[in-house]
């Protein structure tokens, strides 16, 4: 993927529906290109876009709040406005930092632009960023999934975030800001050899033919991409066709058409399962379901496990997945002044304002004829006055009708 020009490798194209976007910069040269190529865009071609500048003060080095004023400057400069977020957190994690930072500082700037009513949220990863993280991932895993690496388009709770550059070397984006005449800020932590990035960085710096490595990483990372998008259409197909869900909030997989397929498509298709059944928290880890997939065809060994919130049980021709009702937040779930509410991630409740959900519990409801005993224990209750008791409705929010993912 040979290097663009700046006004020719930023792909705005995706904000022309957008009113109002944020632009994540912290004071380092990719982000700071990042605001003068969207401003010269917007002026040039969608002059109604308002951009807001967010700046994260993590507060993990003396220099960062005048660091984060200084980028205020530039913003003002270049006529945006700009907001900085701080972190405050106290104390400061003492392990897993630039992880536990990065959820923080995308945590924070979601936040502002569901507040201010920002319609995406712009980041300056480069194609430099791209290699590093491919290579980085070449070390644990196979997956195409992974070694997709950084998406132009994905999300934060719900929010689209949005990677222009990711066409781009830094070196070009330093070479525009130098032609235009515009500073930027060196953060020492990119020199800090405890961080797996910055090693990795260093050692793409110092490989022979730089540019023809970090070329050949983002086509992996674009041929696994267009991989993983595949595996996923597949699997999305085969969950319509044959996976059994019910109302109760279960499914079955039958065995004779889960088995015979590919083990990279088998493997989606659980995670999906055990996600969404699971109550929708993180994807479960590839390792915990290659082991899932070993209980699933050996046929021995115990009847019932448990992962990532889902209880599977085998079956002669296939196994069930239901919720773990172990893990469903106890607490009671009042229904709002909408009349309606998410409950544990599987069920859409529709109850007058003021009734209660909870699980089931020790007292299930009638389950439909096959279906495991445990899955009533997952299945919401809801307590209303006796004149309201019909005006309740639960619905199950089938896998197989979910939202596609990126």
């Amino acid at each position: 993927m040979p290097a663009a020009p700046p006004e020719a490798a930023a792909d705005f194209s995706a904000l022309l529906a957008e009113r109002h976007v944020a632009l994540a910069v912290s004071g380092g040269s990719d982000s700071i290109a990042l605001m003068r190529l969207a401003q010269d865009w917007a002026r040039s071609t969608h002059p109604g876009l308002r951009l807001s500048v967010l700046t994260v003060d993590h507060r993990l080095r003396s220099a960062s709040s005048a660091e984060a004023a200084q980028t205020g400057r530039w913003a003002a400069e270049a006529g945006l406005s700009h907001h900085t977020l701080t972190w405050e957190a106290e104390p400061k994690p003492a392990t897993g930092i630039q992880a536990k930072a990065r959820a923080a500082r995308y945590g924070l700037m979601a936040e502002w632009c569901r507040a201010n009513d920002a319609g995406a949220l712009l980041t300056a990863h480069t194609i430099d960023d791209q290699a590093e993280t491919v290579l980085m991932r070449l070390a644990r895993t196979t997956s195409p999934e992974s070694l997709a690496g950084i998406r132009p388009r994905g999300a934060w709770g719900g929010l689209p975030v949005l990677r222009p550059l990711l066409g781009m070397r830094r070196q070009s984006l330093r070479d525009h800001l130098v032609a235009l005449g515009q500073s930027w800020l060196d953060d020492p932590s990119n020199e800090d050899t405890r961080f797996e990035r910055v090693r990795v960085r260093q050692a793409l710096t110092v490989a022979g033919s730089m540019d023809a490595t970090i070329d050949r990483l983002a086509a992996l990372a674009e041929a696994s991409a267009r991989t993983s998008d595949r595996l996923e259409r597949m699997s999305r197909r085969w969950i319509s066709l044959f996976l059994e869900e019910r109302e109760e909030g279960c499914c079955h997989v039958p065995g004779p058409a889960f088995q015979g397929l590919p083990p990279a498509l088998r493997q989606r298709i659980l995670t999906r399962i055990i996600s969404h059944y699971g109550g929708g928290g993180p994807a479960p880890e590839p390792r915990d379901i290659r082991r899932l997939l070993d209980w699933a065809d050996q046929g021995t060994g115990p009847v019932r496990c448990t992962l990532g919130g889902a209880v599977l049980g085998r079956r002669k021709l296939g196994f069930w997945v239901t919720r773990e009702a172990s893990r469903i937040v106890p607490s009671p779930m009042p229904i709002p002044e909408s009349g309606h509410a998410l409950w544990d991630g599987r069920f859409m409740v529709q109850a007058p304002p003021g009734a209660v959900v909870t699980p089931s519990g020790q007292r299930p409801p009638q389950l439909g004829k096959g279906i495991p005993a445990h899955a009533g224990r997952a299945y919401p209750s809801v307590s209303t006055p006796a004149e309201s008791a019909k005006m309740v409705q639960i619905s199950f929010l089938r896998l197989a009708n979910a939202p596609e993912h990126n």
